[in-house]
């Protein structure tokens, strides 16, 4: 991998000191990353046509009558240190068929009020109450003191979400959940790497981990899920309610006892999962070093903030998560700051995008009108100053982070103008 930038990646009259002075691209002047540069991920390639042909040449079309489900699984489970592996329709159905397992051990689950709703509905569907505590603004996940307090004999489950590829160990949570004979699951539909050891050499303590393999995740295959866990109980419960028409060994027969959930996996997605897996430590390996260059040229941006642990090398970095500090930038409260900017990088060829910009439940019907955005104030903060850098995947390499870090300087470079700018958004 180069350590220089890529000069194709860059507009050919710029070099870094322009690009951090010139005029900036959304008030007329040059783009720093020119238009084809950035590979948008799942990177779509001609050799990923190859698993798809294997399953269409075979006729197979079913879960329980093509050998590729269950080789992925067992390439999961290697991935996943030795935990038994279920592939299933989605990282949310994933996460429901784990939550109607543990159901019996109390109706609510404590999860963070900063999420993503298809983590968070599933919670409805198990007929449970969710428990809402706010985050800590240095990772977007659940605060670990908040969730400890919130825990009680009636909490059946607590939901760790790991966002934007992050590892979320929370021990102490953790012992307070096994001390209270609470679950602990464990969303890492975004963190694929938090399946192996993170834990100083140990794999997390958690009774299941829900994986995806949807096409924005790093497997990048459709519509896809997994159940990771060392219960022999709840892989035998997702087989009986994900497969109900048929046993996992192609026997056409009736299930005498299911729920009808019919999450069963899509084999062409399982095709091309397997076939990602098989360079998966190169992939995250790639992502890392492309972050690990990356944060160091925009820690000269004031003001800029990281939604990572920087010191901790194994996060997945699905995406390089970042929020503003308005006080230090001298910005009003609220949106306005964060979405001029965003215009800005954006207008530069810069792949940043906003996330949510609302707690969980008021995405939710079922949940909406109960709670208050007011209680969850780091959240409300987070929603408001962050954003992320989407495209940080290979084949994007350290030319193309060079890029985007002249794009950010040159933005920041302009911080004087565009504060006339926000103040004005922020005012309207």
């Amino acid at each position: 991998m180069q350590n220089v930038p890529d000069e194709s990646s860059i507009s050919p009259a710029l070099s870094h000191f322009i690009a951090a002075h010139s005029e900036l691209a959304i008030k007329g002047g040059p783009v720093v990353i020119r238009e084809g540069a950035v590979t948008s991920w799942p990177a779509a390639n001609p050799r990923h046509v190859a698993p798809l042909r294997v399953v269409v040449e075979s006729g197979r079309y079913h879960r329980v009558n093509h050998p590729i489900v269950t080789a992925l699984e067992r390439s999961v489970s290697t991935f996943a240190c030795g935990r038994e592996v279920r592939a299933v329709g989605s990282g949310t159905a994933a996460i429901h068929i784990a939550l109607d397992y543990f159901r019996s051990r109390g109706n609510q689950v404590v999860t963070a009020a900063l999420n993503w709703p298809g983590a968070v509905g599933p919670i409805a569907i198990a007929g449970l109450e969710p428990v809402f505590v706010d985050v800590e603004l240095g990772t977007a996940s659940l605060d670990q003191d908040l969730a400890i307090e919130a825990v009680n004999p009636a909490t059946g489950a607590v939901l760790i979400t790991h966002l934007f590829g992050g590892n979320i160990r929370c021990p102490r949570l953790r012992q307070k959940g096994r001390a209270n004979g609470t679950a602990l699951l464990d969303d890492v539909c975004q963190s694929i790497g938090a399946l192996q050891r993170i834990d100083n050499g140990r794999l997390l303590d958690s009774d299941a981990l829900m994986l995806s393999g949807n096409g924005a995740k790093h497997l990048g295959a459709g519509e896809l899920g997994f159940v990771v866990t060392d219960h022999s109980g709840l892989i035998d419960h997702v087989d009986r309610v994900s497969l109900t028409s048929s046993s996992r060994n192609g026997e056409r027969v009736f299930s005498p006892d299911t729920l009808g959930f019919n999450y069963r996996p899509n084999v062409f997605s399982a095709s091309l999962a397997r076939a990602r897996l098989a360079g998966m430590d190169e992939q995250l390996s790639a992502r890392r070093r492309n972050a690990a260059f990356l944060w160091p040229k925009l820690r000269e941006c004031s003001g800029l903030v990281p939604l990572f642990d920087t010191t901790d090398g194994s996060h997945s970095f699905l995406n390089f998560p970042l929020r503003l500090d308005l006080e230090a930038l001298d910005l009003p409260h609220g949106p306005a700051a964060r979405d001029v900017i965003v215009e800005a990088l954006r207008a530069e060829g810069v792949p940043v995008w906003v996330w949510l910009t609302k707690p969980v439940f008021d995405y939710l019907p079922a949940f909406r009108g109960k709670w208050s955005a007011a209680e969850f104030p780091n959240t409300v903060t987070l929603l408001d100053t962050m954003f992320y850098v989407s495209e940080i995947a290979p084949p994007n390499g350290l030319g193309l982070m060079q890029a985007y870090a002249d794009a950010f300087r040159k933005v920041w470079a302009a911080m004087p103008e565009l504060r006339a700018d926000i103040r004005q958004r922020a005012a309207e």
